[in-house]
């Protein structure tokens, strides 16, 4: 079978999806991902077929960082939606390329209803991925929302609002793709009541151990696990990087993924502060935000730039990220507590979530992050009781193996035919 996955936006978003691919490929399927130009080494290294899609989530966030650091959740939906609509210009044409020979199609994110759309005129199953819990449930705050308590009936009422509400922003954009695929237009009620338009089955990208299956979710909805490369494991780090994990105490990691800040400057600074007042050793990603030009790597300080957190965070006692969902599951996966800073969208939820289980603090907000605040919650991060939670979870999350289960579900479907 000719697999085509189509995904788009940072890290965190097409990682978890190669490592899908490199699975579908190592049980004998064509495998091809369709993603920003950015990823196409990453994917071909990994021995898949790459295809363009239109997308620059690092130049997005680049050009707009003050939109995208956490100061307005309004702000941010808007340079999304504007440089979705922008992007999605392309995509028609570009996905019927990517989607040549294709005998199953898989979507996630921004590009769902393209994939959809794209099965519906090829006639091939389809099926969505989602690496958030996306599906409305009483128990759970809507995603996109900055968690806090409701009742049950209000969480499931927000829900359904919001998707609603992003249909509205997006129906334009998603019905002239469907134009020109030469397909009829979605109604105003959207597309998710329409079981053939959006394929019906959804793969969850996630641990039940992290976010447990909600009453409210149809069997459609399997939760396989972490998509997650065991490649990534398998890493031979610099002497410099070697040395500084040898030279003592297994230190801290801080880094904020594909997230750009405007004020990277003096959010070095307090991470330096921090570290210090903590007394504790720290691995600093230098990520999007580009920290490692204002936070020169010292006897207490390592920088770097890309080094696998699968490999990397088995190497650390705790971790200070943005809440990515790519970097919370390594964290868990990792057994390692986390102190969450999250920048934007889903990243509130995770950081919720995780202090929920008891394997977080709570979430540092990061307009009001300072050195005092981060130092003490890195130190809350290492008490005895957090420490042996998320020991305790990332042993049953380890144990799992998304990738595997995820190919075994879409065989239980029907969808993908075991090769010999």
């Amino acid at each position: 079978m000719t697999i085509v996955i189509m995904t788009v936006g940072t890290e965190g978003d097409v990682r978890p999806h190669i490592a899908l691919g490199e699975g579908l490929l190592a049980r004998g399927h064509a495998v091809r991902l369709a993603a920003d130009p950015g990823f196409e080494t990453a994917i071909t290294r990994a021995g898949l077929e790459f295809s363009p899609l239109t997308a620059d989530f690092a130049g997005m966030m680049r050009h707009n960082p003050q939109a995208l650091d956490g100061r307005s959740g309004m702000a941010a939906a808007r340079v999304v939606v504007a440089e979705t609509r922008r992007m999605a210009q392309d995509w028609p044409a570009q996905g019927l390329k990517a989607a040549e020979g294709a005998t199953l199609l898989i979507g996630s994110g921004n590009v769902s209803l393209l994939a959809a759309s794209l099965a519906e005129r090829l006639q091939v199953p389809f099926v969505q991925t989602q690496l958030q819990p996306l599906e409305a449930s009483h128990a759970l705050p809507p995603v996109w929302f900055r968690p806090r308590p409701l009742p049950a009936s209000v969480n499931f009422a927000l829900h359904r609002t919001l998707r609603q509400t992003a249909w509205l922003l997006m129906r334009d954009t998603a019905n002239r793709m469907r134009r020109a695929l030469d397909l009829p237009p979605y109604p105003l009620k959207g597309p998710w009541h329409n079981p053939k338009a959006t394929g019906g089955h959804i793969l969850f990208g996630f641990s039940q151990h992290v976010v447990p299956r909600q009453p409210e979710w149809p069997a459609r909805i399997a939760m396989p696990g972490y998509f997650v490369s065991a490649k990534n494991a398998d890493y031979t780090p610099d002497a410099d990087l070697a040395h500084f994990l040898q030279a003592g105490d297994k230190p801290a990691y801080i880094g904020f993924g594909s997230m750009v800040s405007g004020e990277a400057e003096a959010l070095a600074a307090t991470v330096q502060a921090a570290v210090q007042r903590a007394g504790l050793r720290a691995v600093v990603g230098s990520g999007w935000s580009k920290l490692g030009q204002f936070l020169p790597s010292s006897a207490r300080i390592h920088v770097v730039d890309h080094v696998p957190h699968e490999w990397l965070f088995s190497k650390m006692r705790l971790a200070v990220h943005h809440c990515g969902a790519g970097t919370a599951a390594a964290a868990v996966r990792a057994g390692i507590p986390t102190v969450p800073v999250p920048f934007v969208g889903d990243q509130y939820f995770w950081g919720w979530q995780l202090h929920r289980i008891g394997v977080a603090t709570p979430t540092q907000s990061l307009r009001t992050l300072t050195a005092q605040t981060l130092g003490d919650a890195m130190l809350q991060a290492t008490s005895p009781h957090m420490v042996a939670n998320a020991d305790r979870l990332g042993s049953l999350v380890r144990a799992e193996d998304g990738v595997t289960n995820a190919i075994t579900q879409l065989e239980r479907w029907g969808l993908l035919h075991r090769q010999a």
